[in-house]
């Protein structure tokens, strides 16, 4: 073993600490890497991990890999897809109803506002167009409520006698293929297609209608002809939606009109009431005249059946006579005489006796006396 000296030179000192800030350099490197090597790891979790994704107890998910629709419909649970611009994915409510309002064909309520189906520009253009073919005249943004239709703001539609109906609608319908939904629409747009196939398919059904019946008797006839034939349009373009349900929220005569169909409800209403009150009548007054007839019947029949028998025994009684009458011409007129003063004096209160030729005549007249 070697002594240790006591006296080390500059220059060994000095290798001596870049020696030892190299290692603390390398050692301090090497638990950067390790650092960034777990930061990297947890990175990668965290990016693998945003692949699951939860699909809702009434909704079905379909995976789009890098933009194309995959096979698979996700049902319910726990969804693993990649992140992210590799895989997206879609969630669609399936097991609830979704529902739109169709306002395209009502009133503006306050007379100010764009119905929704309107654009910004719509009343402008419309304005534009009126001015072209009006020179000079200056057209109103609004006429006023209950005195007039709006062709830019209020909605209508025409009914098959040619008159102005106002309507608001309310459609449900429910996702019910949905890869065919998410292959030609989005929510967005399936809603617009639906409206448009719902008022195209109003507009058809009310052409063929009579406002009185659209009105009253023809209104739910209405309704399921409407759907029937949106629903023929929406599988044409293969949407994959099924109309639950097609409500007429309401459908009324314009405002200006109202107080007249009024009248005209009032008055069929006043008809029917009277109709149902003589059919009441009616079902009341034939049935007995009925039983007054059958009874009246019946005793006619019972009368008939009387004299008839009447009859017959004074005929049988007349043609007996009439025989006995050949046979002794003289006693049968004398009985017939004799049996009719018998009749005669037996209401008489006074008796006169005559002188009489006939000795039996007589005879019979002092016997009675």
């Amino acid at each position: 073993m070697s002594p240790t000296p006591l006296f080390v030179p500059a220059a060994t000192a000095r290798r001596r600490r870049r020696a030892g800030s190299g290692t603390a350099l390398f050692a301090a490197f090497a638990s950067t890497l390790s650092l960034l090597r777990w930061l990297l790891l947890g990175l990668v979790a965290l990016y693998l991990g945003s692949g699951f994704t939860r699909v809702g107890p009434d909704e079905d998910a379909l995976l789009f890999r890098l933009g194309r629709l995959q096979p698979n419909v996700a049902p319910p649970g726990l969804l693993f897809a990649l992140p992210t611009p590799i895989d997206r994915v879609v969630k669609l409510s399936t097991r609830k109803q979704h529902e739109v309002s169709l306002f395209a064909w009502s009133p503006e309520e306050s007379g100010t506002s764009v119905p929704p189906v309107q654009t910004a520009a719509a009343p402008v253009a419309h304005a534009a167009t009126l001015a072209v073919l009006f020179p000079g005249s200056a057209p109103s943004a609004r006429v006023p409520s209950g005195r007039g239709l709006h062709p830019a703001f209020d909605g209508s539609t025409l009914t098959g006698d040619v008159n102005l109906v106002q309507a608001r609608f309310t459609v449900r319908y429910r996702i019910i293929q949905p890869r065919a939904f998410a292959s030609a629409t989005t929510p967005e747009t399936a809603e617009r297609l639906i409206e448009a196939a719902c008022y195209a398919a109003a507009t058809r059904v009310l052409a063929g209608l009579k406002i009185d019946a659209a009105l009253g008797t023809g209104l739910e006839g209405l309704r399921l002809k409407v759907r029937e034939l949106a629903q023929m349009r929406l599988d044409e373009l293969g949407l994959g939606v099924e109309l639950v349900a097609f409500e007429v929220n309401a459908l009324t005569p314009p405002q200006a009109t109202v107080s007249a169909f009024a009248e005209v409800t009032s008055a069929q209403v006043e008809a029917r009431t009277t109709v149902e009150q003589a059919h009441t009548h009616r079902a009341q007054a034939l049935p007995r005249a009925q039983g007054d007839a059958y009874r009246e019947r019946q005793q006619a029949e019972a009368d008939a059946r009387q004299l008839q028998a009447r009859a017959a025994g004074e005929a049988a009684s007349f043609i007996a006579l009439m025989s006995e009458h050949r046979a002794a011409p003289a006693l049968v007129e004398a009985r017939l005489r004799a049996e009719t003063l018998e009749h005669i004096l037996a209401r008489a209160r006074g008796k006169t006796l005559l002188p009489a030729a006939d000795r039996a005549l007589n005879l019979f007249l002092r016997d009675q006396k």
